[in-house]
């Protein structure tokens, strides 16, 4: 009886071990990895990647489209390319740059710009603001490091109340134990938007990157749901990547006349 309780007690520790190293795997931030080089194209084509979630992975339809507007405003040749992985956080995308091969084949095309969409899954799945704010510090490290100038896009005015309702059961208890976990509530975009801000002002990059503030183009909540955005009130429609890319245009447009004002 005493060896069966013995055995009985290691499987439920070892268990134990297991779901809380799998928990904090789950939930702390990455931490900083060595970049590596990125080799940089010296023809006249401004190449411009847009890396991210479902945002991105989305956004592959309309990388003509905003390439063909940004190179009419800019009079040269202009190449917008995108890369998605629907339902990852902020450290899984960042991981990516690594772990992935397919992301790493993709870096390796070099770019001038880089457009970053991530934080609706961090938000979504009720991990806390340090988490993504740590997450996007090692992303504009990254990019840094290249010399690639960063464009991040804030959380927008997705409705995150309708997309923790469509969560199946066992999901949506994870969401309440992350909740409880992290002190996240059920609408924290506010609370992602304010980690964001105050990681660009401890680190001093406010100069040095970009940010397209989502009232920028997402202002009016239920109209711009209704007209920006597919009928699960989270992925953009074709309206929603026109309004947002014309965005990104403009302020690649602004940056690129900084960079020749700076040269002259």
């Amino acid at each position: 009886m005493k060896r069966k309780i013995y055995y009985i007690s290691i499987v439920v520790a070892t268990i134990l071990l297991a779901f809380g190293y799998g928990m904090y795997y789950y939930y702390a931030p990455p931490r900083v990895l060595k970049p590596y080089h990125i080799a940089k194209n010296n023809d006249d084509t401004i190449r411009v990647a847009y890396i991210g979630d479902s945002w991105a992975f989305f956004h592959l339809p309309y990388d003509k489209r905003i390439s063909d507007s940004l190179s009419n405003k800019l009079n040269r040749p202009a190449k917008v390319s995108s890369m998605g992985f629907c339902g990852q956080s902020s450290k899984e995308v960042y991981r990516y740059f690594f772990d992935n091969p397919e992301m790493v084949t993709f870096l390796s095309k070099g770019y001038d710009y880089c457009i970053i969409t991530v934080g609706i899954n961090d938000a979504n799945k009720k991990m806390s603001p340090n988490y993504y704010k740590q997450s996007m510090a090692c992303i504009i490290q990254f990019f840094l490091a290249n010399q690639i100038t960063l464009i991040l896009l804030e959380i927008p005015d997705y409705d995150i109340e309708k997309m923790y309702r469509w969560e199946i059961p066992s999901r949506k208890l994870l969401r309440r134990f992350s909740r409880l976990v992290n002190g996240t509530p059920i609408n924290c975009k506010q609370e992602f938007r304010h980690a964001l801000d105050e990681l660009l002002s401890e680190k001093g990059y406010g100069d040095k990157v970009s940010i397209i503030r989502y009232r920028k183009w997402n202002n009016n909540y239920a109209k711009d749901l209704k007209d920006y955005y597919n009928e699960d009130g989270i992925h953009l429609n074709d309206k929603g990547y026109d309004k947002l890319d014309s965005c990104i245009v403009e302020t690649c447009v602004k940056l690129q006349k900084r960079t020749a004002n700076e040269k002259d």
